[in-house]
């Protein structure tokens, strides 16, 4: 399904655009996990 996705002939820059995409929710993932793992070292400290 994907690889039908990409490999077929779309707009211009949509491929692009989709890759941007998905590096940036995987970027806003990331730094939501570290965040995460942030607050519960600071809790773990505190208590």
């Amino acid at each position: 399904m994907l690889l039908e996705i990409f490999s077929a002939p779309i707009m211009p820059g949509a491929q692009t655009f989709l890759l941007i995409v998905s590096i940036l929710v995987g970027l806003g993932a990331g730094i939501t996990a570290i965040d995460f793992r942030k607050s519960v070292s600071k809790d773990k400290n505190e208590h």
